[in-house]
């Protein structure tokens, strides 16, 4: 990663209408530049701030320790105010304007926290929510402009951890981002799941593999097995080491009491749409590639 040091927002620098908190934004003058989108407007109250104070730096002083945010937002203008708010208090940001691109950027890095909008294009805000769960533990924010309590319920079953209504205080998006953080704890990172081809992505600490947004019901030996070559990808692994890593010996006739589960396990992947991620070297083993 490049360095960067975070310069915070001037007063001057940010238009009146997203500045302005203590009057309404629909009702300031908005430069042509920035009149992109009515949701921008209202997305973002900026309010003045004490002589001294800097977002980026945290309560008594310390610099706030640096963490990567995905923001899944397809307004430009949305997407500009909230990263340079996240960004002047030292968060890397991501942007990206759907569903879909959110998902493979989920599966490409590793995020600390998740902006997820509702209204997106394509694939809907509720269905990024709940294939985005099938792929990580990442903590998610659903941002929306208006929130009844059915649609929070209905988020908050799907997994997010918290909710924001815009428009949204510039302090507040940035602790709020920080507390969602700091209750899940450490987030995932790469060794707590293991990613294979067409889309198979094993989640460690849950126990489960999904494909496609699709789980997987493995028994204990198959996701076993499943691990191990994962684990290993692109070595071959053979039969007598599989049975003595797997069942803790070699057992007798270990090449077809191992082919048997592995056949089993080849038949559940490829019914959820991964066909071939075990690769049979005759005489010497598996691999996964």
């Amino acid at each position: 990663m490049v360095a960067w040091t975070p310069v915070p927002l001037r007063r001057s620098e940010v238009p009146a209408f997203v500045r302005d908190s203590d009057a309404s934004p629909t009702t300031r003058s908005a430069p042509p530049e920035w009149r992109e989108s009515d949701e921008g407007a209202r997305a973002l109250r900026t309010p003045p701030q004490a002589p001294g104070h800097h977002p980026h730096v945290a309560a008594g002083g310390t610099s706030a320790e640096a963490s990567h945010v995905l923001l899944v937002d397809d307004d430009v203008l949305v997407q500009r105010v909230f990263a340079a708010a996240l960004e002047a208090d030292q968060h890397e940001v991501t942007s990206v304007d759907s569903g879909e691109a959110a998902l493979a950027a989920l599966d490409g890095h590793s995020f600390d926290a998740v902006l997820l909008d509702l209204t997106l294009p394509g694939l809907s805000g509720f269905e990024t929510l709940r294939q985005v769960r099938a792929r990580s533990d990442v903590p998610v924010i659903i941002v929306t402009g208006t929130s009844t309590v059915a649609e929070r319920i209905a988020g908050f079953d799907l997994g997010c951890d918290d909710y924001l209504v815009k428009p949204i205080d510039v302090d507040e998006l940035s602790r709020r981002v920080r507390a969602v953080m700091r209750r899940r704890g450490v987030p995932a990172t790469p060794e707590e799941r293991l990613l294979g081809p067409n889309d198979l992505v094993m989640r460690l600490r849950q126990h489960t593999v999904w494909v496609g947004g699709e789980e997987v019901k493995l028994t204990p030996k198959e996701f076993a097995i499943l691990r191990l070559l994962l684990e290993h990808r692109d070595e071959v692994i053979s039969s007598d080491d599989l049975s003595v890593q797997i069942w803790g010996y070699e057992t007798f006739g270990s090449r077809n009491f191992v082919e048997a589960h592995v056949s089993r396990l080849r038949s559940k992947l490829a019914k959820a749409g991964a066909p071939d991620v075990v690769t049979t070297m005759r005489g010497v083993g598996y691999v996964v590639r």
